[in-house]
């Protein structure tokens, strides 16, 4: 009975994956939407049932889909269809959502990684540097547009962007770490409502105002910035790139601490949640917002304030 029930779900989920293929690669408004849940079947066939039946329904949708969409299915696979396996697999063995959340991320890196070898080495296609000439063609257009109407142009700001555009190449495995974190968190959060419906359980993150980072973060940062005003002036360099692309994953980290010392201080104070989201989203564009919540971060990490905030209850 229970063999008869894996086979039966299994069918439907490869079905299911299938559809939402189809959706995603022919039908390119709704297909934008579509893509995140393309995990979900695979995702959740794998909770229920375990590694090596979610592995056969993995293999089974490859097939499918290939059938379906032979140009898209081996990236899209690879991609949305390992990373929901993987998180699969890490809920099914009871761990929590962060140690998830490590594991898929590593998933879709590793498949962005891979994606991105395959391009360079097959297809003789540099995803970034193509990304790179696509940008800067946009920003020569609108250059010209603004001169045909005889708009005045902020050559500063333009040679900054232009800057910013080059330094693309440079910053690539940045790209695709923060690319892989974000896919894999957004997994989670869209699996998490079906899984609670579907399985059982508390499937969730902490709330926000709970996230601490472990403080030999702190160490991290120091030493980051040591290492970022060494290779100020190396541009070029290899230290140069590896500190252009680990910084930012450390100062990123010091913004989400932050952020938590907030979304704590208004729930011990009884104050609207409201007040924090309308000062990091816009807040979060301004360098001077950024070094504050950074500073909070950092506080936090080394002498706890979250747990020196009275209640105001």
């Amino acid at each position: 009975m229970n063999q008869s029930r894996k086979i039966t779900e299994g069918a439907v989920m490869v079905a299911l994956f299938a559809i939402l293929m189809a959706a995603t690669v022919y039908i390119p408004v709704l297909g934008i939407l579509f893509v995140w849940v393309l995990p979900i079947p695979l995702l959740i066939y794998t909770v229920r049932f375990g590694p090596k039946p979610g592995a056969l329904v993995l293999a089974v949708s490859f097939v499918a889909t290939f059938l379906i969409a032979p140009a898209f299915s081996i990236p899209l696979v690879l991609l949305f269809g390992v990373g929901g396996y993987v998180v699969g697999v890490s809920y099914h063995l009871k761990r929590s959502a962060f140690r998830t959340l490590f594991a898929g991320s590593l998933s879709y890196i590793f498949t962005l990684v891979l994606l991105f070898v395959g391009s360079v080495v097959i297809l003789d296609i540099h995803p970034f540097e193509a990304l790179q000439s696509g940008m800067e063609d946009s920003v020569d257009a609108a250059e010209q547009m603004l001169t045909s109407f005889d708009q005045e142009i902020d050559e500063e700001q333009l040679d900054l962007y232009r800057e910013s555009i080059a330094q693309i190449p440079q910053i690539a495995p940045l790209i695709m770490i923060m690319t892989g974190v974000g896919y894999a968190f957004l997994t989670q959060v869209i699996a998490h409502p079906f899984l609670r419906r579907l399985v059982g359980g508390t499937y969730r993150f902490p709330s926000l105002r709970e996230w601490s980072l472990p403080r030999v973060f702190l160490w991290y940062y120091l030493a980051g910035i040591i290492m970022r005003l060494a290779v100020i002036e190396d541009q070029g360099t290899t230290m140069h790139m590896v500190v252009s692309n680990i910084f930012p994953l450390l100062e990123f980290a010091m913004i989400i601490q932050g952020a938590s010392v907030m979304f704590q201080f208004v729930y011990m104070r009884n104050i609207t949640r409201a007040l924090p989201i309308l000062i990091l989203f816009p807040g979060l564009m301004l360098p001077l917002v950024q070094v504050f919540v950074r500073i909070l971060g950092i506080l936090d990490i080394g002498m706890d304030i979250k747990s020196r905030i009275k209640s105001n209850k």
